[in-house]
Order: structure tokens, then C-alpha cells, then sequence
């Protein structure tokens, strides 16, 4: 009432909650049962005291969990009242179910006799006596249990070579739980390590760092909560209980852990007939359908349209999508949480590579109602790591084919090779399409290689899928890689594309293409694939590619606009509505998810491959070629992921290299060209080039240089004067702040720039670095009166990101990954800064967040 009448709001969507019937039941459901699930009889049944004398109060008790349901009803009449309507659907659902039990376990206790806890925990979530090396947190049925990790926890006392024996340790002292009072009565249900929480009872329940190490759920009518300290097994406070396994089911003992579920109203099928399967997680999104608008966006449920009052089934297609994948066919690393507090800890975790995103892509697929589609928009090969680029990225190919790929876009990366060699050695090896609409000849059309579009026909209802290209792939390649083509603008590319679909009977149309958001939020994204959407009509969805940038948004023309993290780390589900007899799309959705490794089988056949090729380059790529005694991210200090919009200590190092090598006053290296942290992760991935270590120092290996330098660049000299040393820093700032390629890394000189004033003039002034490394050298001439030599690379020698053409001029080197593995074993031990060798002044620079 206060929300309708003292704020004045009419929602659409109304949320009622009612605890009483849960508060009833964990008071009184177990003094309501006669027998346990194994039909021994219930000491406390009418027995609060389990005296042996009856209380003759099982009617009373009964009453109030009919009186908590009469409440919930009431609260039901009163939204439907308020929401004033009688169109209203309503959904009636519980977020558990219940059991009735009478015993808790002590899990402090059990732990500490068996020599984990030097004296038991006295609560939950609370660290045991010393030495401890494990805690429990638990909550109704089941208890997580959390091996005090040295190098995960803040505090750890269990070394990495001890912590699968301490979970062998856990799971010995549950599984012979005994109940003294009851013997042979089970106590423990069962019992999972953290990676079979992938599935339970077919829903997956591990999360990597959350879960714990080892779980324990019990059998009722046992149960964690509330138990006597130093007892093992003693009575219980309470008497009903949930968070037992989801299927756990025995109406005949009054147990039942499935949720209730009730729907009706406008838009729900009329029928005595349940509907099968239903899971909590299906309710929003079959409400944000009903409603048309997105679903949850980080959510693995479905519409349950056989609830649903529809006079023909429509058609759902389903659409995964990666972006960006660069040929990362091993997995990466990443934190599964962000806490900031002090002294958190947010260990890192494997994620993605193909062999492990196969599985996580046939879950969806089997899970679908309708047809799949797999998809990518562009960059699955160029700038890939040395698994891919060793061999002309052929494996990545190879293994796209083995994930089921059924469409690839064209991005600049394609042509990174040349596309002579795209289209002679890539595409044959493809047994999917490539698709642009504006990558084309002087006449405007297309090769044999690629097309603007894909009809896919499913029993004839047809869905385009539409490609585009990044228009800026000229300055991102070396001259000459496009051949006899060009990038078209890729709006009215598309836009021709979708007229002749439609004309062809097509009315389910999806774009994918290169281009990406940049900037913004996840739902309020910014960037070119944002003003390209906008721009489109009859066009269910978009999928972006091109920047690392997570989004999920309707924009104003309800066209659906999706893209992913890179290299394989997300991936999204776009959900299809289709209209049978129209083929139109009704409705369109997605959500995104993160393809942990972790409690997931890699596919054989491609970690097999994995291998083969990690086992051709392992002898030369996994030499140690040196350290740093701090980590050497690809991230800058700005916290730009891609490094492009400030200094960044990969940049240093790289460009210092360059400086140190060929002796030149100073050298510059576009921050495109950067793609991989320099030192090995500290998470060992088997499939990578790296040992598994303890950091400091942080190792560096041949493979991981390589990692950083992928595109096979050569080292360029020239003299130049400081005019035109001043014209490269402004093509490195030009497109601040947003985050671009041609960002530069600089070394011998410090610069400052700002960012208010027009591309082109915003250098204000330069200084020589100091012997130290500091910004308090002597003022650099950015005139043309003066004379100096720099170090870059062959790629903007010739243009490319911008950069002023001077390959003519230039004096060529060694292949840039040599000089870098070179001057790292020559340094080692690194300690490289970021030193404020790039200064930017004016209301809109990007915060450094990283010293």
C-alpha cells in the first residue's frame, strides 16, 4: 500500500514476498510427522520434548502452517487488488521445499576430532582453534568446506602439495559419520569435491570460488544448523529444514525439496495437466517474456512456453556466440570475484579453450527447444598465441570446425596473413561460411570465399544471418593485405543485405559483425556497433565483436544488441522467438556466461590435438628466458584490459627493449600490437607454456614473449627530426580517450598531451627519460631544428594505426619477439615501473587506478 499509495506507483511488475509459511514449517514440521524416510518412528512427533508423553497438538501445530499459507494468499489478493487490473498473470512460486528433521550434526566438532581444527568452531563461518585447516560454512541441509589454502587464503596453512590429501582427510571423517543414538542410521547423503558441483541433480552448482573445496549434504532428519557444542549428533533446536539435494522427494514422510509452482491469468494455458520440469530458474525469464523485455543476463533458464496459452508453438532458435576469439585454444585465467576489502583474496581460475568450451557449448545445445546456431564475428584467427600462430593459425581452424562453428565474420585480423592467404589456406580449411556484406571488389562484389549473408531453413521458417566488417581494417592491416577489396561502409551494406533477404521471403534477421561498443555500462553500452544498430531496421538482433567489452541491451528500435568478453572467456546464448506463420521474430533475449574449466571434461578429441601441438613447440617455447620480480600485465595503468590508454609496464618493457637493442634516442611501439601479459600466469594451465610456479620472482618464458608479440613484426630504425617525432606521439593520442591500438608505448622520453585540445595538436612537451628511468631529462626539441633516431615497429613504418608512413626511410631489424626474449635474459630480474612517461592533462583523462 505504501509503494501504490504514498509513492504514487503503478508497476508493471509487482514482487510479494511472504516468509511466515517457511518460518511454520522449520517450527513445526517435523512435530507434525510420524516416521522418518525410513519409516522408524519420529521421537518428537506431538512430542516437543521427545519425552515419551504426547502433547496432543498435532491439529494446532497443522493449523498454523495452514494459517502461514491463508497469510500468503491474503498478500496474493492484495497485489492483485493493488495492481488493479484483472488482466494481471500471476506466478506463485517457493524457493524451496522442505523436509522435517530433528538431529544436528556439529561439523566444528567432527573436523576437530579428526585433526583439521586444533579446537572446534564454535559458529558458523568462524575460523576453528589453531591450527586450523579447514572451515565450514553451512546453511539448513548442506555445508561447504574451505581447506585453508597457503597462496589462496590470506593466512593459509595448507601447502598446495598437501590439499587434495586434506580433502581426502574431509571426506573420510563424514562418510563414517555415525549417529551413537541410532545405529546404522544414515546420517550423510552425499558427498561432492568441488568440481562434481557441476552437476547436481542436473543443476550446476559450482561456483570457483565460493563452493567449497569439499560439500557434505545430509540425510534428514539431520541437518547443520544450530547444533550442541562438543556433540557430534544431538537434538535439534527446530524441526523442519531445507538445502538438502534438489530432488530429494518422499511425500509419503512428509519430505519434498521441490518448490511449488503456480501460474495463472492472461497468457498461461488453462489445463488440469502440471507442466513437466519446471526449475526455479525458468520463472524470470518466462516473465520477462510475457512482459517483452530482456531476460536475466547472467542466467542459464528458459521460457516455459508449455505453460504458456499460445495457439501454435513458436519456433525457439538459439544463437552462442564468442567474440573475438584470437585463437585462444588453451584456456586463460581469470579471478571469479572482485572483493575489494582488506586483506581479501580473489584466486584466479582457468576459463575458456576450446577443448573446455566444446562441452560448455553442447550443455546449451542440448538444452535448447530448437535449433543452435554457433557463431563468431570476426578475429578468430591474427594475433593468436603460438599454438595457432606457429602454424598459420590452420589449428584454429581445424578445432572451430570440431566445436561446431556454423558462421565467422570477417574482422581485420583476417587479413593479417594477406588474403590471398586468407582465401587460399583459411577458408578451404573452414567447413562453416564467412560472412561480410562490405568486404568487396572495386565493383562491389563479393569473392567466392565469403558472402554478405546465410539463410538457414528450418522446416520453412527461415532466419539471415547478415555479416559486416569493421570499416577501419585499412589502417589496422599492413598496406597492401586487402588485395583488390575494400571496406564499404557497413551500414548501408547491411542494410541493401536486409532488403534482399526480406525480398527473398526472409523475415528473421540477425547482423553479426566486427565492430564493437567501446564505451559505456552493459546495458547502456556506447561505441560504433551501437550507432550501426541504431541505424537498422527489421533486424531481431546484433552481435558485436571487435573490443573487449561486455554488453546485453534493447536499444530504441528493439533491436537486441549482444557482445562478448575476447578470446573465449564469455560467451553469449541469443534466444530467438519466431513466429511460425509470419517467420517474423517476437521476441529476442540473451545472456552471457563464463566457460570455467574448472569440474568440466575437456573434449577429447580436441585437448588430444591440444597436446600434439603443445608437444611440437613445448622444447622451444617453454625455456625460461627470465623474470620479474613483479607481475608485467597486458592491462595499463588505467586499468584498460587492452592496454590502450596509458602507460603501461608491458609497453615499458617492450619499447625499452627496442631503445636498448639498436642504441636510438628513443623508441615508440603501438599498444595494438601488445597482446598477452609478459609474465606467466600464476595459475597453472597444463596447456600453456609456463611451469607451475610460486610467485616472486614472476617466470617469463620464450612462449609467453611470443604470447605478447604474436604477429611476427620486425624491429625498424630511422632518423627522423623532431617534427616529425612529435607527428607519431599525435597519432598515438588521437583518438583519446577512447581506447584504440594506436595508443603509444614510449621509451627514452616522457611526454605530456592534452586531451581537450583537437587531434593533431595536443603534444604540449617532451622530456629525455634520466639514467633512472625519471622523468627529468632535458627538454626534447619537437621541432623540426632537431634530429633523432627511433626504434618502432615495421608495421607503422608502413602506416598501419595511423602512424606516419616512413618505410622508405627505415633500417630493418630483427624479428621484435627475439629482441624482447633477448633483452629480458640480458635484464633479468625485471622490476619494470609505470613512471609517467605519458602524462595526460584535461577533465576527460582516464584515472590511473595502478602505480
Amino acid at each position: 500500500r505504501y509503494i501504490f499509495g504514498e509513492l504514487g506507483v503503478q508497476p508493471d511488475l509487482l514482487m510479494l514476498g511472504n516468509p511466515v509459511t517457511d518460518e511454520f514449517q522449520h517450527q513445526f514440521m517435523a512435530l507434525t510427522t510420524k516416521t522418518d524416510m525410513d519409516g522408524d518412528p519420529n521421537p518428537y512427533f506431538d512430542d516437543l520434548d521427545a519425552d515419551g508423553v504426547r502433547d496432543r497438538r498435532v491439529a494446532q501445530r497443522l493449523s498454523y502452517v495452514r494459517a502461514a499459507y491463508a497469510e500468503a494468499d491474503q498478500t496474493l489478493r492484495l497485489g492483485r487488488q493493488l495492481m488493479g487490473r484483472r488482466d494481471t498473470t500471476v506466478f506463485a512460486s517457493s524457493d524451496h521445499g522442505f523436509a522435517p528433521q530433528w538431529y544436528a550434526v556439529n561439523a566444528g566438532t567432527v573436523l576437530a576430532e579428526a585433526g583439521l581444527q586444533g579446537t572446534a568452531q564454535t559458529s558458523n563461518c568462524r575460523v576453528g582453534g589453531a591450527p586450523t585447516q579447514v572451515k565450514a560454512c553451512w546453511a539448513g541441509g548442506t555445508a561447504q568446506f574451505y581447506v585453508n589454502l597457503e597462496g589462496r587464503d590470506p593466512g593459509g596453512v595448507v601447502p598446495a602439495a598437501e590439499y587434495e590429501a586434506v580433502r581426502t582427510r574431509i571426506v573420510t571423517a563424514f562418510q563414517g559419520l555415525a549417529d551413537s543414538a541410532n545405529p546404522g542410521k544414515q546420517v550423510v547423503l552425499k558427498i561432492f569435491r568441488k568440481e562434481e558441483l557441476r552437476d547436481v541433480d542436473g543443476t550446476d552448482a559450482l561456483h570457483p570460488s565460493r563452493s567449497g573445496d569439499v560439500v557434505v549434504v545430509l540425510r534428514p532428519p539431520y541437518q547443520w544448523d544450530a547444533a550442541s557444542p562438543g556433540k557430534r549428533i544431538a537434538p535439534s533446536q527446530f524441526f523442519g529444514q531445507h538445502g538438502y539435494l534438489p530432488d530429494l522427494v518422499d511425500l509419503e514422510h512428509n519430505v519434498n525439496l521441490h518448490g511449488t509452482f503456480v501460474a495463472a491469468g492472461p497468457g498461461i494455458r488453462s489445463s488440469e495437466t502440471p507442466v513437466e520440469d519446471v526449475r526455479a530458474i525458468d520463472l524470470a525469464p518466462t516473465m520477462a517474456y510475457l512482459m517483452d523485455m530482456l531476460g536475466p543476463q547472467n542466467a542459464s533458464g528458459r521460457i516455459l512456453f508449455d505453460a504458456l496459452d499460445q495457439a501454435e508453438a513458436p519456433l525457439e532458435v538459439t544463437i552462442l556466440d564468442v567474440s573475438d576469439f584470437h585463437g585462444q585454444l588453451v584456456p586463460l585465467s581469470e579471478a571469479a570475484d572482485t572483493v575489494a576489502s582488506t586483506g581479501a583474496s580473489n584466486p584466479t581460475f582457468t576459463i575458456g579453450g576450446a577443448a573446455f568450451l566444446k562441452p560448455w557449448f553442447d550443455a546449451y545445445r542440448s538444452a535448447a527447444r530448437g535449433p543452435t546456431l554457433t557463431v563468431t564475428a570476426g578475429d578468430a584467427i591474427g594475433a593468436t598465441p603460438p599454438i595457432s600462430s606457429f602454424f598459420g593459425d590452420k589449428p584454429t581452424i581445424e578445432l572451430m570446425n570440431l566445436m561446431g562453428f556454423d558462421a565467422d565474420g570477417l574482422g581485420n585480423h583476417n587479413f593479417d596473413r594477406g588474403e590471398a592467404y586468407f582465401r587460399n589456406e583459411i577458408v578451404p580449411l573452414a567447413s562453416f561460411p564467412y560472412l561480410s556484406a562490405n568486404v568487396v571488389d572495386a565493383a562491389g562484389n563479393t569473392p567466392a570465399q565469403w558472402s554478405p549473408a546465410k539463410v538457414f531453413d528450418y522446416d520453412g521458417v527461415k532466419l539471415g544471418l547478415v555479416g559486416f566488417t569493421n570499416p577501419d581494417v585499412p589502417e589496422l592491416v599492413s598496406p597492401g593485405s586487402l588485395g583488390p577489396f575494400h571496406v564499404a561502409p557497413p551500414l548501408a551494406a547491411v542494410r541493401q543485405t536486409v532488403a534482399g533477404l526480406r525480398e527473398q521471403g526472409v523475415n528473421a534477421i540477425v547482423a553479426l559483425g566486427h565492430l564493437g561498443a567501446t564505451g559505456g555500462t552493459l546495458g547502456s553500452p556506447t561505441g560504433p556497433v551501437v550507432d550501426l544498430t541504431d541505424g537498422l531496421e527489421s533486424v531481431a538482433a546484433v552481435i558485436g565483436d571487435h573490443a573487449d567489452f561486455q554488453t546485453v541491451t534493447k536499444r530504441p528500435n528493439n533491436t537486441l544488441l549482444a557482445q562478448n568478453r575476447s578470446r573465449g572467456i564469455r560467451f553469449t546464448r541469443i534466444v530467438l522467438v519466431i513466429d511460425r506463420p509470419s517467420g517474423h521474430v517476437s521476441y529476442a533475449t540473451a545472456d552471457f556466461h563464463r566457460p570455467w574449466a574448472i569440474g568440466v571434461k575437456p573434449d577429447p578429441a580436441i585437448q588430444a590435438r591440444i597436446d600434439a601441438l603443445n608437444g611440437q613447440l613445448a622444447p622451444i617455447l617453454s625455456r625460461v628466458v627470465g623474470s620479474s620480480s613483479v607481475f608485467v600485465p597486458r592491462s595499463d595503468a588505467c586499468g584498460n584490459t587492452a592496454g590502450r590508454t596509458c602507460e603501461s609496464r608491458v609497453g615499458n618493457v617492450v619499447a625499452d627493449s627496442l631503445r636498448t637493442t639498436y642504441g636510438t634516442d628513443f623508441a615508440i611501439t603501438n599498444s595494438g600490437g601488445l597482446r598477452a601479459d609478459l609474465t606467466c600466469p600464476t595459475t597453472d594451465n597444463p596447456s600453456d607454456f609456463c611451469p607451475a610456479y610460486t610467485p616472486p620472482p614472476f617466470l617469463i618464458t620464450r612462449g609467453q614473449v611470443l604470447t605478447v608479440l604474436p604477429f611476427g613484426n620486425e624491429a625498424a630504425t630511422l632518423t627522423l627530426s623532431g617534427a616529425e617525432l612529435k607527428a607519431f606521439l599525435e597519432n598515438g593520442v588521437s583518438r583519446m580517450p577512447a581506447a584504440d591500438g594506436r595508443f603509444p608505448q614510449v621509451s627514452g622520453l616522457c611526454f605530456t598531451y592534452d586531451i581537450a585540445a583537437a587531434a593533431g595538436s595536443r603534444v604540449t612537451g617532451a622530456v629525455r627519460q634520466a639514467a633512472g628511468g625519471s622523468c627529468t631529462g632535458a627538454a626534447v626539441d619537437l621541432t623540426s631544428a632537431a634530429s633523432y633516431t627511433l626504434a618502432i615497429n615495421d608495421f607503422m613504418a608502413e602506416g598501419g594505426d595511423g602512424y606516419p608512413i616512413v618505410s622508405s626511410r627505415i633500417t630493418t631489424r630483427d624479428l621484435m619477439d627475439q629482441t624482447l626474449a633477448d633483452y629480458v635474459e640480458a635484464a633479468t630480474p625485471l622490476s619494470p615501473a609505470v613512471q609517467g612517461r605519458i602524462v595526460c592533462t584535461g577533465a576527460t583523462c582516464p584515472a590511473v587506478t595502478s602505480p
